[in-house]
């Protein structure tokens, strides 16, 4: 038989491209598939000498099972799997292990049996080389697992020690060590809050945590403030694929504090796209993935859902770090279009201050600025016809204020705009934002004067008002404005 080279085989299964967040991600699919209601992380600087654990309450494995899990290649990808299992390849937990650390330890237990215990030390491994899996742990993974299991009746506990590809170089005890070793752990936390917030509510609820702190769920959707679209479902090989739209509200809509907690890990551009979940495991975050489409700002406010089963696993190319996937081509052409669509909703809310555009009542609304096309080329000029700006261009200061109009549509600095709005969109004003009651007043007063003046009764130039910007943003100055003068609309 042509048997493997231990030593190499296990150097060459450090080199799949995990980092931490997604190799400890792995890790957690093993216990969610053991159906644990409790997963926990700890990170443990250990002067110098770190290690990590993690640790479930899941329903544990025998000793044979065990031993099939620390086998490599323990899965073949291609047989039939239940609907919950979060595995493939059956490597996961090695390759994932490896490419962090050099020595792994698994203890597991069910209920009413013993604790077994299984690792892997590729020291020993390329020494020797040969497949030494021991069944002793060393004295710290020892004490984990004795205290883990003197809490639990059932679980896995996952000891990474030897922590080589996460601390590099020799100077262990260095304090930017330190610092960066407390970075990583920051780093699984925002990763796992997005990737499992699916698995942290509702009947069947898993508890996270990571060095004794809950680890809370991350919404990319916003569920409770989006505008969402009917779900559609493809199909692919007869299995279906559920697609479902979120459209975010608009910054100016949110508090500060929403408006950052809802930018996701990468910032509000990042975020938008296609979000493939596997089995409710997130495995792509934020991807147009199809040919030609590309992230826009105005595509900023776009989020959508892709519900798959682990039958096509083939068919989209999950890999083995289960954080790419490829939409099939037979449905290409129908996400493009769900795609397209929402990215058109999303321009719209964004163009529009994210406002509805339609207001009850069947007036035409008037805006300050329109898009034109000059040339085959986008430009933005102003509306001659918005109350105001008519009612000066027909006064005796008429063509002066008309020069003064095209000054300034022909000098508009939209590239700082663009700038501005993209590394400072949080701190960019609102309409009225900042602005005394007087000052907005003083206007309204002009516009419902300017009404009455062509014969308009004051609750149709109330109405007339409403649909004028910036008033469509703002009904409340409209009803503020009422109150004063006393008009009742009815």
């Amino acid at each position: 038989m042509a048997n493997p080279n231990a030593a190499s085989l296990m150097q060459s299964l450090r080199a799949f491209g995990y980092d931490i967040s997604t190799a400890i991600a792995d890790l957690i699919d093993n216990s969610i598939t053991a159906q644990a209601h409790n997963i926990s992380i700890r990170f443990e600087w250990n002067s110098g000498n770190p290690w990590i654990l993690i640790e479930d309450d899941g329903h544990g494995m025998s000793e044979t099972e065990l031993y099939e899990a620390m086998k490599t290649g323990s899965k073949n990808p291609l047989e039939e799997r239940a609907a919950d299992d979060l595995g493939r390849f059956g490597l996961g937990l090695k390759t994932a292990s490896f490419s962090q650390c050099k020595k792994l330890t698994v203890a597991t237990k069910r209920e009413d049996d013993d604790i077994y215990i299984r690792c892997w030390d590729l020291d020993i491994v390329t020494e020797e080389n040969a497949w030494i899996l021991l069944k002793s742990a060393s004295s710290n993974a020892n004490t984990l697992i004795k205290e883990y299991f003197q809490k639990y009746k059932s679980g896995t506990v996952v000891v990474w020690e030897k922590l080589d590809r996460i601390i590099p170089g020799t100077k262990v005890d260095d304090e930017e060590y330190q610092t960066a070793f407390l970075s990583y752990a920051k780093a699984v936390k925002d990763h796992i809050s997005i990737v499992f917030s699916a698995y942290m509510s509702g009947a069947n609820k898993v508890c996270f945590n990571l060095n004794g702190r809950p680890i809370h769920m991350w919404d990319p959707f916003m569920d409770d403030k989006s505008t969402k679209m009917p779900t559609e479902s493809l199909y692919v090989n007869g299995h279906e694929v559920k697609v479902k739209t979120y459209i975010l509200p608009h910054h100016s809509r949110l508090s500060g504090e929403e408006f950052n907690d809802n930018a996701g890990l990468h910032g509000w551009n990042a975020q938008q796209g296609f979000y493939i979940y596997r089995n409710n495991r997130l495995i792509v975050a934020g991807d147009w993935l199809l040919p030609g489409m590309e992230k826009l700002e105005q595509y900023r406010l776009a989020r959508i859902r892709v519900d798959i089963g682990n039958e096509t696993d083939s068919e989209w190319n999950i890999d083995v770090r289960k954080s790419t996937a490829v939409p099939p081509i037979s449905i290409q052409k129908e996400l493009k279009r769900i795609a397209v669509a929402a990215q058109r909703e999303s321009s719209k809310v964004f163009r529009h201050r994210g406002k509805k555009l339609a207001r009850t009542g069947k007036k035409e609304q008037s805006f300050v600025w329109h898009q034109n096309v000059r040339h085959g080329k986008l430009g933005y000029e102003i509306n001659r016809e918005h109350p105001i700006i008519r009612h000066l261009l027909r006064s005796d200061m008429g063509n002066q204020i008309k020069q003064l109009i095209n000054l300034m549509e022909e000098t508009i600095p939209i590239p700082m705009i663009i700038s501005d709005y993209s590394e400072h969109a949080n701190d960019m004003l609102t309409p009225f934002e900042g602005k005394t009651t007087d000052e907005f007043d003083g206007m309204i007063k002009t516009l419902y004067d300017m009404y009455l003046s062509f014969g308009c009764s004051p609750v149709e130039a109330v109405k007339n008002i409403a649909n004028t910007e910036p008033y469509i943003y703002s009904p409340e100055k409209i009803d503020l404005f009422c109150e004063k003068e006393g008009i009742i609309l009815g």
